[in-house]
């Protein structure tokens, strides 16, 4: 009997382990700021990119935008996107962008992992995406 309870006890503390697990994703408190520049031209911001973002990832889902969970686009004078309501976790950043001029747009991509800590959920963090031409 005793041997019974223990086993049942196991099982539901097994079963609230697993439900309290959180996923990267919506649905949480904190903020990701993510800022665009272009390391082939001396970190140069990229203005008006579209950022495309991928939950609980740490690695692109795909070799363009496909495969993203979300995306937002920057506005033609800054180089920045912001994601809310998010949960800790890991996630996958991928922008593209034009620079140049608009008679020569050169299009510059690129992206990588970034970190949410448990520290962090409930703030707002950076993230810095460079990209390539």
């Amino acid at each position: 009997m005793k041997a019974k309870f223990i086993f049942i006890a196991f099982i539901g503390f097994l079963i609230a382990s697993i439900c309290s697990c959180t996923k990267a994703g919506t649905g949480g408190n904190a903020t990701i700021v993510c800022k665009v520049y272009n390391t082939d031209n001396g970190n140069a911001p990229v203005n008006g990119a579209t950022v495309y973002v991928k939950y609980g990832q740490s690695t692109a889902p795909s070799a363009n935008n496909t495969g993203y969970d979300d995306h937002k686009v920057a506005d033609a004078n800054t180089n920045s996107v912001t994601f809310t309501g998010l949960k800790e976790g890991t996630y996958y950043f991928y922008a593209e962008g034009n620079v140049g001029t608009a008679a020569a747009p050169q299009p510059v991509s690129g992206g990588g992992p970034f970190s949410l800590t448990h520290a962090n959920r409930n703030g707002t963090s950076n993230a810095t995406i460079a990209v390539m031409y």
